[in-house]
C-alpha cells in the first residue's frame, strides 16, 4: 500500500487549484478524515501568504 505524506497532500491540492480549476473561487472537496487532509498541512508546506490564498478557495467536507 502506497503511503501518503502531508506533503502529498498539499501538492496535490495545490495541483487541482492552479492547474485544473484556476478560475474556481471555490472548490468544494468531499474527503475521508484522514489527519494529513486539513489546512494546517498547507501552513506547514507553504507560505502563510500562499496557504491563505489555496485555503480560501476550498470548501472541506
Amino acid at each position: 500500500m502506497r503511503r501518503c505524506t502531508k506533503l502529498d497532500w498539499v501538492h496535490q491540492i495545490e495541483r487541482l487549484l492552479l492547474e485544473f480549476y484556476p478560475e474556481a473561487e471555490k472548490v468544494r472537496l468531499v474527503m475521508d478524515n484522514l489527519n494529513t487532509h486539513n489546512m494546517g498541512s498547507l501552513c506547514e508546506a507553504f507560505c502563510a501568504e500562499k496557504a491563505r490564498s489555496l485555503a480560501k478557495r476550498l470548501e472541506i467536507h
